[in-house]
């Protein structure tokens, strides 16, 4: 099962790190602003098709993006 509450922060944090705003995420993704702000807060979660796009425009792992350990 995914911790949607980490999801979230993971998108968060990750965006932050990038110093990506919300609408740059969302534009690359091609979705709203609004839906990106949504994941962020914790309102809707992303499509699972999304999931792999998201953690390549993040640059991070979908493994990172999902919070799981890495188990190396």
């Amino acid at each position: 099962m995914i911790n949607t509450n980490l999801l979230c922060e993971n998108i968060v944090a990750a965006r932050k790190k990038l110093g990506l705003t919300q609408s740059q995420l969302a534009k690359m993704l091609g979705v709203s602003a609004q839906a990106v702000s949504k994941w962020e807060r914790g309102i809707s979660c992303p499509d699972i098709s999304l999931l792999d796009e998201i953690a390549k425009a993040l640059q991070i792992s979908l493994s990172a993006l999902l919070g799981i350990p890495n188990n190396e």
